[in-house]
């Protein structure tokens, strides 16, 4: 029956988050995603797991503090064969309580104790960095179905656009003024932008899909939107103060900073196994054939000196060195890897943020270029030719700018992710 209640509470820990739980119209906003994400992303909840595991070996550690109670009984039935023959059964009892106390060890519990205190906070700080990749990769693809839309609005604006040219261009041909293949160029574009339209429709839907995906819900169609990007968020940092950020906030660099204090502390507590260890111990009990029983009781202490181990020992404080020398070589790697992480980041959040006044400027340009072509086709001066290549140009021009944008948020949120930051 406990397995089978454990069974079921963990389908509940695991189980996905279902649609219905989100408001079918309902608009979530970047924080309402993170929200989701960290009560529902199947990762977290095994990350969330590991921490409690951590401190359930802490609280067995600390139990070597405490007293070691025992209590038995027992009950035996014997008799023996002796020069007359077998004699009577004889009835056996005993009973008795026995206590154990450490009293010293030279500090062997104590180094376990805080070896496992710093586990606990290693896999703390592991967890703070699965929930910072997780958030990252929440934020990727919130942005994601956000610039998806974005290009999907684009593609059924040229839609429009072609639908309206092939109006114009039918126009001008029944009054003779223009002759059939700007009919069937139109045609031709106005279908190739409805393939664009449908491929746009497809990349919002598996954006969605894996939007959903991250924020560990089930919603087969979802019902939800997004709320639309505002205005262009304003992010400066120097990049010497980003690094101060990475080397206080990264939670992996800290894992790795308790990780080399845990593997000092291991050559520390592999030295105790030299030093002896002094035990107190007593007990009541009763035992007899019959009762009344007759009471009995012992107290007394004990020293345990480990005299030749087989060399076990000393290896084990060689391995514990080889191990500390494993864990430093780590950090010094880990400090490096965020140093350079930090830099990639900055530099490509800078180039990312002087993209977007040149992607909005070729947008304005290439809007008024195509609005000119239209105006001197309308009039017959113009060629179809040129309306055509200056659709192109500005549904080009916006779709960079949207990425540009699209590349700026998604450059913040890895800084911040290489920071330490959610």
């Amino acid at each position: 029956m406990k397995k089978f209640i454990l069974f079921l509470i963990s389908i509940l820990i695991f189980l996905p988050l279902q649609a219905q739980e989100i408001q079918e119209g309902a608009k979530l906003s970047l924080q309402d995603c993170i929200a989701l994400t960290l009560k529902h992303n199947p990762t977290l909840q095994a990350t969330y797991l590991n921490t409690q595991l951590q401190q359930n070996r802490l609280s067995q550690a600390r139990a070597d503090y405490m007293p070691k109670v025992n209590g038995n009984a027992s009950y035996s039935r014997s008799n023996q064969e002796g020069a007359g023959g077998w004699g009577d059964a004889q009835d056996g009892y005993s009973s008795s309580i026995s206590a154990t106390q450490l009293i010293y060890d030279f500090g062997k519990t104590n180094l376990s104790n805080k070896i496992q205190k710093n586990n606990l906070y290693s896999s703390k700080q592991d967890e703070q960095s699965t929930i910072n990749e997780v958030i990252y990769k929440l934020k990727q693809a919130y942005y994601g179905v956000l610039n998806a839309q974005e290009s999907r609005n684009v593609y059924a604006q040229s839609v429009e656009q072609y639908q309206e040219q092939l109006k114009r261009a039918k126009a001008f041909y029944n009054v003779g003024t223009r002759p059939k293949i700007d009919v069937t160029t139109a045609e031709v574009n106005l279908n190739n932008a409805k393939l664009n339209l449908i491929k746009g429709e497809n990349a919002l839907k598996t954006a969605y899909y894996n939007l959903t995906n991250v924020m560990g819900i089930y919603d087969e169609n979802p019902s939800f939107t997004l709320v639309e990007m505002g205005d262009i968020p304003e992010y400066n940092i120097s990049i010497d103060e980003a690094i101060k950020e990475a080397q206080k906030n990264r939670p992996d660099l800290l894992s790795l900073q308790l990780k080399l204090e845990n593997a000092k502390q291991n050559v520390s507590l592999a030295k105790t196994g030299y030093a002896p260890s002094l035990t107190a111990n007593g007990s009541y009990g009763w035992s007899g054939q019959d009762f009344p029983l007759y009471d009995r009781w012992s107290v007394g202490a004990g020293v345990s000196v480990p005299l030749f181990s087989g060399f076990s020992t000393y290896n084990q404080v060689k391995e514990s060195k080889n191990s500390m020398q494993v864990a430093y070589a780590n950090l010094t790697a880990k400090e490096q890897a965020i140093l350079l992480d930090v830099k990639t980041c900055y530099f490509n959040l800078e180039e990312a943020k002087t993209r977007i006044p040149v992607a909005q400027l070729s947008k304005q340009q290439a809007q008024e270029n195509y609005d000119l072509a239209v105006g001197r086709y309308k009039v017959g001066v113009g060629n179809y030719i040129e309306v055509k290549d200056a659709e192109i140009t500005l549904s080009n021009a916006k779709l960079s700018y949207i990425n540009a944008v699209f590349d700026y948020n998604l450059a913040i949120a890895n800084l911040e992710r290489a920071m330490g930051k959610r």
